[in-house]
């Protein structure tokens, strides 16, 4: 049973508290060994999924066994173990390549009792890793990075495979495919040339084309060859520990198969990019996607050489996703789009700096969007920052101000700013105005859009309309950025930097 802790509680040795990505920006999936043959795995889910902040979660570890932790990014976890000083040290190995993740925390001093309910952090995890391969404006940025990332993605897509294709495979039902063969008993259509030579030679074959009720269809070739590559997969040892019963469960569904014929996963891959399911097979849209991972990535060597005794952190960088989302949908609903990125401008973007002796000086940032809309230009930045009711940060307020007066699209100014903000899951849409001082008459609009839940990143249909209902509200939106100002009576500022 878990115990229950006041939160002043005052530390003792068997216990930690483990900060997840304390700068917010970072999602992922660490393994923490704790010196007895146990670890302690974290993954790491985007801030924008929780429905409340400055939740502490608590766990009991026993040495020796597996502790799943699942918890929102800026969050806190309380590890009580004997064999916390271990875990700790395996964080702390951890963190000298990659601290943006995880990190050794203490006790909060106001906080809420929280406790996720998966026992299990694959489900959670695998909705991050479709998350980052939504978004590939950038030749794949978003992607997760670690020294073993492309064998934990590897286990991931099969595992969602898995997952997809368990309750469906045994609901499998026969259907009529058409087949051709030469027949010495003719049945269906009859092929007029066969049918000629057999007569005129006396061979006793004729050509025949005709429906057999069969399992052995396009759909359940794709599936099988795609259980054939999990099962003969071979995966690090320290990734295969952390699923040891996916090749078994491989098997045991491919012999459902056995009436199946199997083709060679470069032929599967083909005919799953090309194949149209009827309505009857609708069902097995999901599979089919989650199929086609696995029979891409089947001939990419996975990682080896790691120690199975060490540690593994994976992460995503959050804040390039929301960049790259908010990118798809202003070129949906504004063209053209001047997008700077990696400290370049984009087409016809100028930023020089703000003080300098040579006049055609370019500075090194940039704001991240800059569009033309009924006549005016907008420049905009994406913040991946959740608490925007008292207005910017003072860093992004400087920085805002900074481009209010220097920015040029094709050596035109802007004529209004925006700041892009995530909304939690259980929040609505909506934009503020507030105003530059000391003219008042140049406006930042803090904007704040819904970020993809895990229903919009399942599938290609979904996440093209989770695109389609954002570039609709930035269209919306974007009726009140158009609206020249006009100074007010008494010059003072709606919000305050």
């Amino acid at each position: 049973m878990r115990r229950r802790m006041a939160l002043g509680q005052t530390t003792s040795s068997e216990q930690i508290w483990i900060r997840a990505s304390p700068r917010g920006t970072r999602s992922g999936f660490a393994v923490l060994e704790d010196g007895r043959n146990g670890v302690v795995t974290v993954t790491v889910l985007p801030k924008p999924w929780a429905h409340r902040p400055g939740v502490l979660r608590d766990f009991d570890h026993a040495p020796g066994s597996t502790t799943h932790i699942v918890i929102y990014e800026t969050e806190t976890a309380l590890i009580r173990s004997s064999s916390a000083g271990a875990v700790a040290l395996s964080l702390a190995a951890l963190a000298r390549g990659q601290a943006d993740l995880l990190e050794l925390g203490s006790e909060p001093e106001v906080a809420i009792a929280g406790e996720f309910s998966s026992a299990d952090p694959f489900k959670e995890l695998i909705d991050v890793m479709v998350l980052a391969q939504r978004s590939r404006v950038t030749s794949g940025a978003v992607a997760f990075e670690g020294a073993l990332a492309p064998s934990l993605l590897r286990l991931l897509s099969q595992e969602r495979f898995l997952n997809e294709i368990e309750p469906l495979l045994f609901r499998a039902r026969p259907r009529y495919e058409e087949r051709s063969e030469a027949l010495s008993i003719p049945r269906g259509r009859l092929n007029e040339q066969s049918l000629l030579f057999s007569m005129a030679t006396g061979v006793p074959l004729v050509e025949s084309a005709f429906d057999e009720l069969t399992m052995d269809t396009p759909l359940l070739r794709i599936v099988a060859s795609t259980l054939r590559v999990v099962a003969t997969d071979r995966l690090p040892l320290k990734i295969m520990r952390l699923r040891p019963g996916l090749r078994s469960r491989a098997i045991l569904l491919l012999r459902h198969l056995d009436a199946v014929g199997l083709i060679q996963p470069e032929q599967a891959l083909i005919l799953g990019e090309s194949l149209w399911l009827g309505s009857l097979d609708r069902s097995w849209q999901f599979a089919l996607d989650a199929a086609l991972p696995v029979l891409r990535s089947h001939a990419v060597a996975p990682e080896y050489g790691t120690d199975a005794n060490d540690g593994l952190l994976v992460h995503v960088s959050m804040e390039k996703f929301w960049e790259e989302c908010l990118e798809v949908a202003l070129e949906s609903a504004f063209s053209p789009v001047a997008v700077s990125r990696d400290a370049s401008p984009g087409q016809g973007v100028e930023v020089p700096r703000p003080w300098t002796s040579q006049a055609t000086d370019s500075g090194g940032a940039f704001p991240d969007f800059m569009v033309r809309t009924a006549g005016r230009v907008v420049l905009a930045d994406a913040k991946y920052k959740m608490n925007v009711g008292a207005g910017p940060s003072s860093q992004d307020g400087y920085q805002l101000f900074a481009y209010s007066h220097l920015a040029t699209l094709n050596g035109r100014a802007s004529d209004a700013a925006v700041l892009f903000y995530p909304a939690r899951s259980n929040a609505a849409p909506g934009q503020a105005e507030v105003l530059r001082m000391r003219d008042v008459t140049y406006p930042l609009w803090l904007v704040t859009l819904p970020f993809p839940d895990k229903s919009d990143v399942r599938s290609a249909a979904s996440w093209g309309a989770y695109i389609a209902r954002l570039a609709a509200l930035l269209r919306d939106f974007s009726g009140a950025w158009r609206a020249p100002k006009k100074p007010p009576e008494s010059a003072h500022a709606l919000g305050e930097i």
